[in-house]
């Protein structure tokens, strides 16, 4: 699950959009990169506040990006097991089949933002000129 790996310049002049990603430049440059609870929840609050400043054309996909990011802590607390710990076998074998299918469900979710994610990418990059790494898809 890696939403991009980033490395951000400074934004042209002053704008809320420009700025709230300038805000956000060390979470962005991580995003994905560490799997904690904490890390994703800092990701999904970096995304949902860089919505509040974007332009309408690409606010959607930053919304959805926040959403799914935030599904996937909603979908480990719901399981009782921080992200974090998922790379534990014995820690997954202990969930039902249930937990494992919205665990999968979320990460899939997640996964889907392909398209989303190189939007955001791009956006950033003519809007802002921040050049941003394209996305690397895992699914």
């Amino acid at each position: 699950m890696l939403l991009a790996t980033t490395t951000l310049s400074g934004c042209f002049g002053s704008d809320p959009y420009c700025d709230a990603v300038k805000e956000h430049e060390e979470t962005l440059n991580s995003f994905g990169a560490e799997r904690t609870d904490a890390a994703y929840a800092d990701y999904a609050a970096a995304a949902t506040e860089i919505a509040e400043a974007a332009p309408e054309s690409i606010a959607p996909d930053w919304e959805t990006i926040a959403e799914v990011t935030d599904g996937v802590i909603a979908a480990q607390s719901e399981a009782g097991v921080p992200l974090e710990s998922m790379g534990d076998s014995d820690t997954v074998a202990q969930l039902s089949q249930e937990q494992r299918d919205a665990l999968n469900a979320s990460y899939q979710a997640f996964n889907d933002t392909v398209e989303q994610r190189r939007a955001v990418v791009a956006d950033i990059d003519d809007q802002c000129g921040v050049t941003l790494e394209q996305p690397e898809a895992k699914e």
